[in-house]
């Protein structure tokens, strides 16, 4: 810039006039005797930008908005000050006084471009989007005309940045260009580091969210914004984190909204309700317009099923600003983190009626109709939003996997579709729609349903697809499927060794469950029930008391039947989940023995009806309280009685070892531990007896504390098959998805050459792994002993989808098997034995006879009777 005297208009943002200016502007002030007063009350010393970034950042908005006011009164240059009004005035709800303080310094100092994107933002919230449209294009005007006089201050690049996003330019350009760039500075604004951590925010990129938040903290310890957006970054992930941060940024600043409104949402996940509208009170409390607090409450209204209350907070949180898509949104998005697919639907609708390129919708609903089976609506709105913001991560994930999808194929049966990949689908495709056909005809018979269409099964080879169809993002591991209604996804078996069968069963219990309830029931009753419903399929389903579980309930870590939804949201790891999964298992088998099932579908179906899950316990079951103490009763019970004669730790140390020799119980590990060791130095009859006094006793223990496999191993190395087997075979019957008793199993059924014991032995390893050579052709061989045609085509056909070696003699044998009731079939199939093997003389005598027969079935049947024209009847 010239030398030469600044014009008014024309200041730099942040300069600092001269000392002389000071001897001047306290002059003027001192001309208003009354006016001076209150500023050097509030002002004891020369203006100081730190104090009044500390009221802001501290929550005493008040104090800061006069502070701001006197400051800038005294030093009109420095343009934070009207900057730390304006948000403070924000931060209250003050929309109105925030547009009138920003329009008249705007007006005063036209080219300065941080005030004027806060004015569109009030204009906005007072009901002024005309003005909002006008500033945004002077904006505009100013960084394509001016934008030299901007580079040099790191809040203006900060604040082109934001304008630049206005105008949808390449979010990665603008973090790259403006938000990163005004970080290289000696002086980094807090600004760039919420600039770019909001942003990736935006995207669902939690990643560089924490790690923009993380480095902001290094620079600007204890900003409250900072660590408020730090609490967000962990909202799809550990949740202990968003605590720790959201607590951290709350003691600095008890009514920060964001901070407080973040809070409200963990706890409607827990369905801690009255818990997250305290919450919101507290922050509207202090900014009673906040949209996005009343979108929230409006949520709560809907969750209650109290549909006047919603659209009144609804409409409350739209009074500032009635073209905001961000409330419908929220509420949408909250409604269908309940499950409530087709309600949050409806509110994204909404959301991009009043804004059709308002991206957060758009994502929102194509997943929201991905979740309902409605495929050709969902995949025009992410392929829209991937085409205009390529760096959104959940559109490019669904786009990405739209493409994989389209490579999978459908299976189709009476009351199910199938999609799943083509290597797959011929393997075990046909024994998984058997088993959901025979889940279907079970569980809609036993809770009195019919639904209303098919049920669509997504079986995903790949782990990450599994998580970015199910969760919007890759990075969710641990599942093993996911129920949305309607849909369910599951990971394919060939990704982890469980029964996959179970998995089937156990989703599709909740589509009936979800159905019945029209998708409003807690999620520890979801899962309760379709645990409970496995293990009444096949006891060996599901979950068993284990030493751990037993360990936990005895020493009070159960959650009360009322405050069950705990458990999930609670849970800081896999074991953690696995223990809410058989608590809310345990409640409900404890209805079901105290009860019956007809007051437990009762209590389901008025859930359905609107009626909120503890008062339909009270209503169908029992008062709450007796519930809590019955079912505490009954679980320790359960738990006291597994291997009741041991204990399972040593408090250790001197301590410990006296209470070990006071201790009536036997300590379980310490005799387990020699049985071990026994068993490694291979002294099998030791290793047996102790083991065998442990299996007695105990019981069958899942987890690190079994026996019965140690056991099964001491009788192999001794060489006794029948005792190995035998403990083999109670293995299995308390876990079906363990494969190396599986596998043992199949052997020594093999080696006896008892065909039944081999069906049944290869059936139970391909429940748990179908994509292994080994069970389905033991499965073929015993089919054929037995003369099972329809085993024998299956086992054939995986075979052959397998591409395993002897392709040619399995197609040979698939001919013979249909020759009888698809010669045309069995030909093509000799043909294909023959393309691999020209020289198979068997198949070229089978092809001679196949041909006969086709050709005798395409000859014209004789006449075996005559049938008279009515012309030749008298």
């Amino acid at each position: 810039m010239p030398n030469g005297p600044r014009p008014k208009n024309d200041s730099p943002s942040g300069a600092t006039p001269f000392p002389w200016i000071w001897v001047t502007l306290l002059c003027l002030f001192l001309l208003n005797a009354t006016k001076a007063v209150d500023t050097v009350s509030i002002l004891a010393e020369a203006p100081n930008l730190e104090t009044a970034h500390s009221l802001y950042n501290s929550g005493q908005y008040e104090k800061a908005i006069e502070y701001a006011q006197a400051a800038k009164d005294l030093d009109p240059w420095v343009i934070d000050w009207v900057v730390i009004e304006a948000r403070s005035r924000f931060a209250l709800g003050q929309y109105e006084e925030a547009y009138e303080s920003l329009d008249a310094y705007v007006k005063e100092r036209a080219y300065e471009i941080r005030p004027r994107l806060l004015l569109r933002e009030a204009a906005l919230y007072t009901g002024r989007p005309e003005e909002a449209e006008r500033q945004k294009e002077a904006l505009a005007y100013l960084v394509n005309e001016r934008s030299r006089r901007y580079g040099y201050d790191p809040e203006n690049l900060v604040a082109i940045g934001h304008i630049a996003l206005l105008f949808d330019v390449e979010p990665k350009l603008v973090l790259e260009n403006f938000f990163r760039r005004a970080q290289e500075f000696s002086s980094k604004p807090v600004s760039a580091f919420l600039g770019t951590g909001n942003l990736a925010l935006s995207k669902d990129d939690f990643k560089l969210a924490s790690k923009a938040f993380q480095e902001g903290l290094v620079e600007h310890p204890g900003n409250v914004e900072l660590l408020s957006g730090l609490a967000a970054a962990f909202q799809e992930g550990d949740r202990s984190q968003l605590l720790n941060f959201a607590q951290q940024a709350l003691a600095i600043n008890p009514r920060h909204s964001p901070t407080l409104i973040l809070l409200a949402e963990h706890l409607i996940a827990a369905e801690s309700y009255e818990a997250a509208e305290q919450n919101l009170d507290a922050a509207l409390q202090t900014n009673p317009k906040s949209p996005n607090a009343l979108a929230l409450k409006a949520t709560l209204a809907y969750i209650r099923n109290d549909s006047e209350e919603g659209d009144l907070q609804r409409a409350k949180a739209l009074a500032s600003w009635n073209g905001n898509p961000e409330v419908d949104y929220r509420i949408g998005k909250q409604l269908s983190r309940k499950y409530r697919f087709s309600d949050g639907a409806s509110h994204q609708w909404i959301a991009l009626g009043l804004d059709d390129s308002y991206n957060p919708a758009r994502i929102q609903l194509a997943q929201d109709l991905l979740r309902l089976g409605k495929n050709d609506e969902a995949w025009p709105l992410a392929d829209a939003v991937h085409e205009s913001d390529p760096y959104n991560i959940s559109a490019y994930n669904l786009v990405t996997l739209r493409d994989r999808l389209y490579h999978f194929e459908t299976l189709e049966s009476e009351h199910f579709l199938i999609r799943m990949s083509k290597e797959e689908a011929p393997v075990y495709g046909p024994r998984a729609l058997r088993v959901l056909e025979q889940a279907h005809a079970k569980l809609t018979e036993r809770y009195g349903i019919e639904l209303p269409q098919k049920t669509t099964v997504e079986i995903y080879p790949n782990p990450a697809d599994f998580e970015t169809r199910t969760f919007g993002v890759p990075g969710n591991p641990g599942f093993l499927g996911v129920c949305f209604g309607p849909v369910f996804t599951i990971n394919s078996p060939s990704t982890r060794f469980n029964n996959w069968e179970a998995v089937l069963y156990h989703e599709f219990c909740h589509t009936v469950t979800l159905h019945l309830t029209n998708n409003r029931m807690p999620r520890w009753l979801s899962e309760g029930i379709s645990v409970y419903e496995e293990k009444v399929e096949n006891p060996a389903w599901g979950q068993r008391m284990s030493a751990s579980y037993r360990s936990r309930i005895l020493s009070g870590q159960m959650q009360p039947i009322s405050s069950m939804s705990a458990a999930f949201l609670q849970a800081t790891d896999g074991e953690d989940v696995q223990f809410a999964y058989y608590q809310s298992y345990l409640v409900v088998e404890y209805i079901a023995q105290r009860f019956g099932m007809d007051p437990l579908r009762d209590l389901l179906v008025s859930l359905g009806d609107g009626v909120s899950i503890n008062d339909g316990l009270e209503r169908h079951l029992a008062p709450l309280a007796e519930l809590d103490e019955e079912f505490a009763a009954f679980a320790e019970a359960k738990a006291s009685a597994l291997a009741s004669s041991y204990r399972f730790e040593s408090q250790g140390g001197p301590i410990g070892a006296v209470m070990d020799l006071a201790s009536p119980q036997t300590n379980y590990s310490a005799k387990l531990d020699n049985a071990l060791a026994s068993l490694e130095a291979e002294k099998w009859e030791e290793a047996i007896e102790e083991l065998e006094a442990l299996a007695q006793s105990a019981g069958y223990l899942p987890g690190p504390e079994n026996a019965h496999w140690p056991l099964s191993k001491a009788y192999r190395g001794i060489g006794y098959k029948e005792e190995e087997a035998r403990i083999l075979k109670v293995m299995v019957e308390h876990e079906t998805h363990r494969l190396p008793p599986v596998i043992r199993l199949l052997e020594l059924a093999g080696e006896r050459g008892d065909p039944q014991e081999i069906l049944k032995w290869s059936s139970a390893w391909l429940a748990i792994n179908p994509m292994a050579e080994t069970p389905w052709r033991s499965l073929l061989s015993s089919s054929q002993a037995m003369d099972l045609s329809q085993k024998s085509i299956e086992a054939i056909s995986a075979l052959l989808a397998l591409k395993t070696p002897d392709r040619p003699s399995l197609h040979y044998q698939m001919a013979l098997l249909t020759g009888a009731t698809d010669p045309r079939g069995a030909k093509r199939h000799v043909l294909q034995a023959l393309e691999e093997a020209p020289r198979f003389a068997d198949a070229y005598q089978l092809l001679k006879k196949l041909q006969s027969d086709i050709a005798r079935s395409e000859l014209p049947s004789s006449l075996q009777s005559l049938d008279l024209n009515n012309e030749f009847l008298r």
